[in-house]
């Protein structure tokens, strides 16, 4: 099930209902131990997960050798 669908299928659901499925997310990031961010209605939400040091080595490849040599394109400026 994909995000959009699980919030169109709360939506169709009567407000105290949605409160129902809000406290019992509520729960279930506490007993989890997932900190929550305060909304600017002062309703929580889930905060994203913050980077890992290190966590995208060998993502970008390796640089070429002249990497920091300048380019042909900027010589007129310098």
């Amino acid at each position: 099930m994909t995000s959009k669908t699980l919030i169109k299928m709360i939506e169709l659901l009567p407000d105290d209902d949605q409160q129902q499925v809000e406290n019992m997310i509520q729960a279930l990031l506490k007993k989890r131990n997932i900190n929550s961010i305060t909304t600017s209605e002062g309703q929580n939400e889930p905060n994203e997960r913050k980077p890992i040091f290190g966590s995208g080595k060998g993502m970008f490849g390796e640089m070429s050798d002249d990497f920091d040599e300048p380019l042909e394109d900027f010589k007129d400026y310098m």
